[in-house]
C-alpha cells in the first residue's frame, strides 16, 4: 500500500552530509481505499488484533470504536499527530524499505495520551555484515518551522546517547513474545557494540501546502554525520490524520481476525 500512496519527487541535494529524500502523494488510490488500509496500519500499531478479540467475542460490535477511542488512540490532537507520524515510518521503512522494524511501540503505552519513552522507531538489518542499526528521529508537523531541522537533530543525539536502553527494551518485547531470531541478534548488538553500524536517520511527516526547502537548507548547516532525510508530505494533514483515525476506529473490528499476520512485538 505505502508504494501506490507515496511516491519520490525530485529534489536538489543540500551539500555536506545531509541526504535529502522527498515523498509526495502518488493519487495512484482512491480515496475509501487509502483510509480504510492506513485505518488498518493505525489500529495495528496500538494493539495486536488477538487483544480485540479478548475484550470482545464479537469482533464486528459497534462497542469496537467506543473502546479504542477511550483506551488506546490519544484524544490530544498533538499526541495523536506524533505518533501519525511514527505510524508513517514504521510503515515506510518496513514496506517500501524493507528494514527489520520487530518493535510497534505504540502498543506499549500504558495511557494512550502518554508516550514510551527512548527512539521512536527501530530499524535492523540483521544480515548485513556488520549489522546496520536505523534511528530514525520522527517529526510531524502541520503548521511551517524553519528550525524544524535543528530540533530534529538535537533529539536525535539525545536518543543516539541511549540506544542502548532502546535495544534492551526491543530485547525484552521479542522474548516475552518468543521471537528467537530477534532476541539473538538483538543480544548480539548489545554484547558487541563495536561490531554494529548504527546510521542517523530523519523522517518529516509534513504539511505539503506549508512545506518549504528551506527547512533542509538550515538543517544541512548543522549536521556534521551522515544523515538522511525524508520528507513524507501530505497536504491538508491535520484533516487527513483526523480522517486515517476514523477509519481505524470503525474498520478494526472485522480485520481483528487477521492475527495471523501480526508478528511484531
Amino acid at each position: 500500500m505505502f508504494g501506490k500512496w507515496l511516491e519520490q519527487e525530485p529534489v536538489e541535494q543540500p551539500e555536506g552530509e545531509l541526504h535529502y529524500e522527498a515523498l509526495v502523494e502518488s493519487g495512484e488510490l482512491y480515496e475509501e481505499e487509502l483510509m480504510d488500509q492506513l485505518g488498518h496500519d493505525v489500529a495495528r500499531n496500538y494493539l495486536n488484533p488477538s487483544e480485540l478479540a479478548l475484550v470482545f467475542d464479537d469482533l464486528g460490535s459497534p462497542e469496537v470504536a467506543d473502546y479504542l477511542r477511550a483506551n488506546k488512540f490519544p484524544a490530544d490532537i498533538k499526541v495523536r499527530h506524533g505518533d501519525f507520524g511514527e505510524i508513517v515510518t514504521v510503515g515506510l521503512y518496513r514496506r517500501m524499505r524493507r528494514w527489520c522494524v520487530p518493535i510497534l511501540k505504540l502498543r506499549y503505552k500504558q495511557t494512550p495520551n502518554q508516550a514510551v519513552q527512548g527512539t521512536d522507531v527501530l530499524a535492523f538489518r540483521f544480515r548485513q555484515t556488520p549489522p546496520v542499526i536505523a534511528v530514525p528521529e520522527v517529526k510531524t508537523r502541520a503548521t511551517r518551522k524553519r528550525n524544524l531541522g535543528k530540533e530534529a537533530n538535537e533529539s536525535l543525539e539525545k536518543v543516539l546517547d541511549r540506544l542502548d536502553e532502546s535495544l534492551h527494551f526491543a530485547l525484552a518485547r521479542c522474548a516475552e513474545r518468543d521471537h528467537q531470531f530477534l532476541v539473538r541478534h538483538l543480544a548480539a548488538l548489545l554484547r558487541r557494540p563495536q561490531e554494529r553500524v548504527v546510521e542517523r536517520h530523519m523522517v518529516f511527516v509534513h504539511d505539503a501546502i506549508v512545506w518549504k526547502d528551506d527547512v533542509v537548507a538550515v538543517l544541512a548547516d548543522v549536521v556534521t554525520q551522515r544523515t538522511e532525510l525524508t520528507v513524507v508530505k501530505i497536504s491538508g494533514l491535520k484533516d487527513f490524520v483526523a480522517r486515517v483515525y476514523q477509519a481505524a476506529e470503525t474498520g478494526a473490528g472485522p480485520r481483528g481476525t487477521e492475527t495471523s499476520k501480526d508478528t511484531a512485538a
